[in-house]
């Protein structure tokens, strides 16, 4: 009996042991899980673009064409005159297509101009060269709607005449994923959304290319707005790298098409790039991400047409 009692009190201790060894790691399991949910949270909830969420940012109406000028302050906007602008859609040095999510529709920003708009008054500025964009960008895009789009009559006749395409897509297709999965994020969702996606992007590339085989198109790609404020959660941040990735490599199988990556930008300055929403950018991030696209455009010559200096 007393042997029985040796035994028992010694695997007492032992399991003791192992309970106080395994504690640590387990708590540790449930703070990252924690983690994980609540950035999950913050984009479901109310960081994740959407159109009811920024729906007040927006003043123009979807699909809308515009033009752009240079835009500093609203005197300077109110002084531009008609005459100008007609001449401008009539004959424009150059045209520019939006085609994509918030990012391009340029939600965020307090001018309502983007980085597309930017872009352009930028060209303007400095390549006098006027310049017609068309943005038929809408919030909370994904690519099915995008390629259903794209069958419309006027998106066609603006690609059509376009003289560059500048385009995101893909962030909603990836916030999807920790939509429907919220409580229980894993990986491989996010590597089937992803198949799916590439899948769905082939056939975008395809119909835009049926419309117009010469356009040089730009691809912005994805940055990660959680990753200042959650910075363990690495999970997230390689999905969005691997995500980015796969963009790249099907985006580029088109030898007109530029992959245009802003991850590093949004992560390698100082500076707050982000709106008041956590979410898109503010209007510096749009500036910035402007002057990427145009030094691409730049260094690799994609529009021969714009004489920068």
């Amino acid at each position: 009996m007393k042997k029985q009692r040796a035994w028992l009190f010694l695997f007492l201790i032992l399991a003791g042991g192992i309970l106080l060894s395994i504690k640590p790691v387990m708590e540790y399991r449930s703070q990252r899980l924690n983690e994980i949910k609540q950035a999950a949270s913050m984009m479901v909830m109310n960081k994740a673009p959407n159109e009811t969420v920024i729906s007040s940012i927006a003043d123009k109406k979807d699909s809308a064409s515009t033009t752009i000028t240079p835009e500093i302050t609203s005197k300077e906007v109110e002084e531009v005159s008609s005459t100008t602008e007609e001449a401008v859609l009539k004959d424009p040095d150059l045209t520019m297509v939006g085609l994509g999510d918030s990012l391009t529709k340029g939600s965020g920003d307090s001018t309502g101009q983007g980085y597309i708009g930017r872009l352009a008054a930028n060209i303007e500025n400095e390549a006098d060269s006027s310049v017609l964009v068309e943005n038929f960008a809408v919030h909370g895009r994904r690519t099915p709607k995008l390629y259903k789009m794209l069958k419309e009559e006027n998106v066609e006749e603006a690609l059509g005449d376009a003289d560059v395409i500048v385009m995101s897509i893909g962030g909603n297709d990836l916030m999807k994923v920790v939509k429907e999965h919220f409580l229980d994020l894993q990986m491989d969702d996010f590597q089937k959304e992803q198949t799916s996606y590439v899948e769905r992007l082939n056939q975008i590339m395809n119909r835009i290319r049926s419309i117009n085989s010469e356009a040089p198109i730009l691809f912005i790609g994805l940055y990660n707005p959680l990753l200042e404020n959650f910075q363990s959660v690495t999970e997230i941040d390689q999905i969005v790298q691997r995500w980015n990735g796969a963009t790249q490599e099907t985006v580029e199988k088109d030898d007109n098409t530029t992959f245009v990556p802003i991850y590093e930008l949004f992560h390698s300055v100082d500076e707050n790039l982000f709106f008041e929403d956590g979410f898109h950018p503010n209007d510096q991030g749009y500036e910035l991400m402007a002057r990427q696209i145009q030094y691409r455009l730049q260094q690799d010559d994609i529009v021969e047409d714009i004489p920068f200096e």
